[in-house]
């Protein structure tokens, strides 16, 4: 059963009616809404509603139906390029949080009817290459030099949902609505681009994950890495992270071994901070 997160109503709508999915009543803030073989969880404007959106709906699922499930977020973005036009869908494998400087690395969609992929940046506030009346937040183009497009969200559904969900089962897809020109899409607008893109989506969508019966990382590769580091007595945290970047590095290389870092120096580290260079380098590896 697959789920698919918005930000606003308008860009969940056509995947509503198409889906003929029905409001979900339960306890929680959010917006879901169901039929018998999918989940649409829309969270409101924002990186904090989104990752609300995320957590509150991973708590209504078991581990082993979250561990089967294809998690989206798709929606419309601002784009930074000229000369991409409006209506044109690209898959996102790497967001960076504006806020934060904290980059990070959705699985690579391989096998799409939309090839084109690139990088997403998250802010806080709508921007705008230009002043207008709406009063977004503006940038030169010195300071979005490395930007391609941006949003509001990305980076706190990815970051939410990566606690919850295999990493694997995660991807992030974004249509572009406007090029930063500083001004509101109408609901009809943003309907209308999303519909476009949406009947090969949704096949893709609803096509079930091709390894959700097996996870080699995790019955494997994972457990043998581990009892070669444990005794470092890594944080929640650190485990967590450096999990997430070997994980990434075995997704996107499937074919070559992951890089090990010289285990033979793992005894001899002792304190807290050597424990944390170790691990900053050896994610560094992971992620060329």
């Amino acid at each position: 059963m697959p789920s698919l997160f918005f930000a606003v109503l308008s860009e969940a709508k056509p995947w509503i009616q198409k889906t003929n999915a029905k409001p979900v009543h339960h306890s929680g803030k959010f917006r879901i809404y169901k039929n018998d073989s999918i989940y649409i969880i829309i969270s409101g404007i924002g990186k904090m509603a989104m990752a609300l959106a995320v957590s509150e709906f991973a708590h209504l699922l078991p581990k082993e139906e979250r561990d089967k499930m294809k998690v989206w977020n798709l929606g419309i973005a601002g784009s930074n390029q000229p000369n991409w036009k409006v209506g044109e869908f690209f898959w996102i494998h790497k967001i960076t949080d504006f806020a934060t400087g904290k980059d990070f690395y959705p699985e690579r969609m391989t096998k799409s009817v939309f090839p084109m992929e690139t990088n997403l940046t998250t802010f806080d506030r709508p921007i705008a290459k230009t002043t207008t009346e709406n009063q977004f937040q503006v940038f030169s183009e010195t300071d979005l030099q490395s930007v391609s497009l941006v949003d509001m969200e990305g980076s706190g559904f990815f970051e939410a949902a990566s606690l919850y969900f295999p990493l694997e089962n995660i991807s992030i897809g974004k249509v572009i609505s406007d090029h930063l020109e500083g001004n509101f899409c109408k609901p009809e607008t943003v309907e209308s681009i999303v519909t476009n893109v949406m009947e090969p989506l949704f096949f893709e969508w609803t096509h079930p994950l091709p390894w959700v019966m097996e996870d080699p990382f995790e019955t494997k590769i994972w457990p043998d890495i581990w009892k070669e580091v444990k005794e470092l007595r890594l944080t929640e945290t650190m485990k967590h992270d450096l999990k997430k970047s070997l994980r990434y590095y075995f997704l996107r290389y499937p074919n070559t071994n992951i890089p090990m870092p010289n285990l033979e120096i793992v005894p001899k580290i002792k304190s807290k901070s050597e424990v944390k260079t170790f691990v900053e380098e050896w994610k560094k590896q992971l992620h060329v």
